[in-house]
């Protein structure tokens, strides 16, 4: 198995986690807003390697044919069918074009694929492009992106400064899921919509208030929902939604 190019500079996940540290020092808030069980789930990385790759332990590279194998275990066991079971190796051989037999040593190490089957495994399994592939190291700064974007939004919604945090913000891809730190954006964007009168110093805050204000109340139903999603904020079930008080011409 061919080994993947580095998508990152070694020293990206450092300055990842540094920065997001310091978001988070900035908002009075600690890790414990990071969900790792998904983290773990998206990567395949175990939960106690997440904790130590975070800390900024120096880890031994994991061996790529023992990485693969690991990983792919750990999709059969969590990617499991409908019904619970999990997909059996005619199941897998048939999605990645291989044999039965070919899924069978895969799984239990005797064989490394070539690209383009774990390409086919990666779509069977409906996993990132690159998951079988990335370093633990590549694999953890990706799935680190979303939640850096999340503080951010975060930050600007709480009014914080954020330009002195050094921090390069990349393309939104928050999460609607109700983790800790999706409830913490969801309460700051109640509060900023809500908001009677912005403070003077949050100039982002106070646009975004008087433009949905000033917009008739037809409009506000169409387009409240497109900043919600490109938040990533989703409306609990049983719960109003985010601005109903606007959208209600409060």
């Amino acid at each position: 198995m061919d080994a993947a190019p580095d998508a990152f500079p070694v020293n990206d996940l450092a300055t990842a986690v540094v920065s997001i540290d310091e978001l988070l020092r900035t908002l009075g808030l600690d890790r414990d807003v990071i969900d790792i069980d998904k983290i773990s789930y998206e990567t395949g990385i175990p939960v106690d390697r997440v904790h130590a790759l975070l800390d900024g332990k120096e880890l031994e590279p994991a061996n790529l044919q023992e990485s693969f194998q690991q990983r792919l275990v750990f999709l059969r066991e969590t990617r499991l069918k409908p019904g619970g079971k999990r997909y059996t190796l005619d199941e897998i051989g048939t999605g990645a074009g291989i044999s039965h037999a070919q899924a069978g040593y895969m799984l239990n190490g005797k064989r490394s694929p070539g690209l383009a089957v774990l390409a086919s495994l990666e779509r069977f399994f409906a996993v990132q492009p690159g998951f079988f592939t990335a370093t633990d190291r590549q694999a953890l700064h990706r799935a680190l992106q979303p939640i850096h974007d999340q503080l951010t939004h975060l930050a600007l919604l709480k009014g914080k400064g954020i330009s002195d945090l050094a921090m390069r913000s990349g393309t939104t891809t928050t999460t609607g899921e109700d983790s800790k730190l999706g409830l913490e954006l969801r309460a700051a964007l109640t509060v900023a919509l809500n908001q009677p009168e912005p403070e003077k110093d949050d100039p982002e805050v106070r646009e975004l208030t008087d433009k949905m204000r000033s917009l008739p109340s037809k409009s506000r139903r169409r387009i409240l929902p497109l900043i919600q999603g490109l938040l990533g904020l989703v409306r609990a079930e049983g719960d109003g939604a985010v601005g109903d008080s606007l959208t209600h011409g409060h």
